[in-house]
């Protein structure tokens, strides 16, 4: 009887095996997204993006529509296709030092440029930029639309 339940949990371990190695298939195309833009707008204190929706046709994106979220930290919302949702106080400081800390960064680097003219490094390198995870397209399931 332990013979039998020994070679039963055996068969069942290398079918498991054999399942966890076959490759999974590629959740289609369609539902494929990308960061197009990002802006901080100052004049109404919102933050506002594009998402970009498509496939990816010969290992490359193809946009087919876009969509525009944006987030108002003075006024604590997000929104995105008409509909406003809250979003919490924490939520709306954390990103406003967020982005007074990027208002900051661009009006220092304007005095910098304005005022040096010398570059930041003696010798710039040029090397290819890595691409950021905001330029990386981006697989969504299904449950996510």
């Amino acid at each position: 009887m332990k013979t039998i339940v020994a070679i039963l949990l055996s068969c069942a371990a290398l079918c498991c095996a054999q399942e966890s190695t076959t490759p999974q298939q590629e959740p289609p195309a369609a539902n494929v997204k990308r960061l197009q833009s990002v802006t901080w707008d100052l004049a109404t204190h919102k933050l506002i993006w594009i998402v970009e929706k498509g496939s990816v046709v010969d290992g490359e994106f193809v946009p087919q529509t876009k969509v525009k979220y944006e987030v108002a930290p003075d006024e604590a919302f997000m929104a995105y296709a008409g509909e406003k949702r809250p979003v919490s106080e924490e939520e709306a400081a954390s990103l406003h030092h967020l982005l007074d800390t990027l208002s900051l960064y661009c009006v220092e680097s304007v005095v910098w440029w304005d005022h040096s003219g010398e570059p930041a490094s003696p010798e710039p390198t040029r090397t290819k930029p890595q691409p950021t995870p905001a330029s990386k397209t981006v697989k969504v399931a299904a449950k996510m639309q």
